[in-house]
């Protein structure tokens, strides 16, 4: 083997790897905002569910009651799931926020106990929640009402269903001009790649080649590579996706199998679509050239 055939065959591998590359962070990028998109309902859904309501008890009532409200709670439509905070553990939450035991100053255990009632996420709007509200207020024992009182911010419910609106709007539009910039990189990248082979493909017009059978081994080299960087792509996503999910463990029920597996598809579909059309687009440049012009270009 020549020195010269040698470099070129290096070169060109070179080449090769540097276009996937290229083109694997292109798709990794994109991916990432079609994760987002699928997962916006489940992230959204999950940041409703995790602000509670919490319930002021009764002093008096007694711990017979506070099963069986609990139980009734947990047979709700609208309840996710409910929580049991006793006097004791309200207390020593008290004592961390104002770093010293209130019942000192007061002569008294000020704490009570409560129950956060976790609502299920398309009852949080501020018309249901005062349907759920309601409900809650009219729950009673013997002896009277166990309710003191509701705690929960109606303001910062009201700002997450606007935010998150926004956010979905907004991802939309991200998306589409991602996938913009994406087509215009990979075909520069790709572009790049072919301006090197401009004489052959003027070549190859000269001896007959029709114009089809000259884009086709571009087109399917450029596929290659595009399929190998999606697959690299799909990998570096499954990457975040378990660094996130070993930080916020509670993050692993927001990612649905099959919304991952329509993502992997996506970038998959993604790299095939714009490799082939964006080779075809910059192999058809030079088709269009004169021999004169490939000179100047």
């Amino acid at each position: 083997m020549s020195d010269k055939y040698q470099y070129k065959t290096i070169s060109l591998f070179t080449a090769g790897v540097i276009t996937t590359i290229s083109i694997t962070l292109v798709l990794f990028l994109l991916g990432l905002t079609f994760l987002v998109g699928f997962t916006a309902k489940g992230m959204g859904d999950f940041l409703k569910e995790s602000m509670g309501i919490s319930i002021e008890l009764a002093d008096n009532i007694d711990d017979a009651s506070i099963n069986k409200i609990q139980k009734e709670l947990d047979a709700n439509i609208y309840v996710k799931s409910t929580t049991y905070i006793s006097k004791e553990e309200s207390k020593k939450k008290l004592i961390a926020d104002l770093g010293r035991d209130p019942e000192e100053v007061q002569g008294y255990n000020p704490a009570h106990a409560y129950i956060d009632v976790f609502i299920k996420a398309e009852y949080m709007e501020a018309d249901s929640l005062q349907k759920v509200k309601g409900s809650l207020t009219g729950m009673k024992l013997q002896g009277g009402s166990i309710v003191n009182n509701f705690i929960y911010n109606e303001g910062d419910i009201t700002n997450v269903n606007k935010n998150l609106s926004l956010i979905g709007t907004t991802l939309i539009i991200l998306a589409v001009i991602l996938i913009l910039i994406s087509f215009t990189l990979i075909r520069s990248i790709i572009q790049l790649n072919i301006y090197s082979k401009r004489f052959l493909i003027n070549t190859m017009q000269l001896v007959g080649a029709t114009n089809s059978f000259i884009r086709k081994p571009f087109i399917w080299r450029m596929v290659l590579s595009g399929i190998i960087a999606a697959i690299f792509a799909n990998l570096a996503i499954t990457g975040v996706i378990y660094y996130v999910t070993n930080i916020i463990p509670e993050a692993i029920s927001i990612v649905k199998m099959h919304e991952l597996i329509i993502v992997y598809g996506l970038v998959l579909i993604s790299g095939i679509t714009i490799t082939s059309v964006a080779t075809a687009w910059a192999v058809n440049r030079y088709l269009r050239m004169t021999t004169n012009k490939l000179y100047h270009v």
